[in-house]
């Protein structure tokens, strides 16, 4: 009896892994899986080519419901999405970015090109606008490696970055870092903070950070505007907003986003779903409508 009992156990074991992966099978029918651990790393070289991005549709009726779907967020709740804008990526011989068009859902579109030299990056960006085009073109000069060193336009540098290429100060007559990295991830970025003097010293107060965790396994996303320099090493999984000192509300976490995602069968990341909240009454979610955005991706690799 004692065997056969625990026989009987194994078989219902072996009998909810199968249903749990019909499960996942019906949910993705393209074969995307939520658990990266049996799959291979990405292939290397890969470039983005085309983002959708959804976020929830309440409200939305006709028209305006562009794919519709119903995706499940961290939490196990279930939201309606649909589409807002697909964007497509073009890139030169070198791969270096070159084209970036986004096709929003009410028929606009936001255009960019850039144009290289040795020395500058030419930015020109064209918005279809609700009455006629809008046009704007920058130039901003390229440090050794190629990356921008300053936000735009030309003048005196004051973007620096680390051995990686990634940004670690962009304040550069204050002190300490505004992007603090570990293992080749950022963990902290100061959004703002307000600078005052004390015997001598400078200190911050009213302070915006945003802080990350991450999942140490599995590559970032390739990145799409190279000459801003090289993002987190892995992908995030956790971000967290908190105030220090602020007037308002002290010192204290007020808004978290959660990462999850979706891979196919040879490591990519095929969709990403960001759900914010926030951690304290009387603080405003970001512009996500109920803070919740999908994004799927599609490469081309070499």
């Amino acid at each position: 009896m004692k065997t056969s009992f625990l026989s009987i156990l194994f078989l219902l074991s072996l009998l909810a892994m199968a249903l749990s992966c019909k499960k996942d099978r019906d949910l993705h029918p393209n074969g995307w899986v939520t658990d990266p651990t049996n799959l291979p790393q990405p292939p290397k070289g890969c470039k983005i080519v085309r983002t959708t991005y959804k976020n929830p549709s309440v409200g939305r009726t006709g028209d305006q419901l562009w794919e519709p779907e119903t995706v499940t967020l961290d939490d196990g709740r279930k939201v309606p999405v649909s589409c807002v804008t697909k964007t497509t990526c073009l890139y030169d011989n070198q791969n270096r970015i070159v084209e970036i068009r986004s096709q929003y859902l009410d028929n606009q579109y936001w255009l960019f090109k850039y144009t290289y030299t040795s020395d500058f990056v030419i930015t020109y960006q064209e918005y279809s606008g609700k009455t006629k085009p809008y046009i704007e073109i920058d130039t901003t000069s390229l440090n050794d490696q190629g990356l921008i060193n300053r936000r735009q336009g030309l003048g005196e540098p004051y973007y620096f970055y680390n051995q990686d290429d990634q940004l670690v100060d962009r304040e550069p007559d204050r002190p300490g870092q505004s992007q603090v990295y570990i293992d080749g991830n950022m963990v902290e970025y100061v959004v703002y903070q307000s600078w005052g003097m004390r015997d001598g010293e400078w200190f911050a107060y009213d302070r915006f950070l945003q802080r990350y965790s991450y999942l140490t396994t599995r590559p970032n996303l390739p990145v799409i505007h190279q000459f801003r320099g090289n993002e987190s090493r892995n992908l995030p999984l956790k971000e967290i907003w908190q105030l220090e000192s602020s007037p308002d509300f002290g010192t204290q976490q007020v808004y978290q986003k959660t990462y999850t995602y979706w891979y196919d069968q040879q490591g990519q990341v095929k969709r990403r779903i960001v759900h914010g909240k926030p951690l304290i009454g009387g603080w405003l979610i970001e512009d996500d409508l109920y803070g919740v955005g999908v994004t799927d991706f599609e490469y081309e690799c070499p």
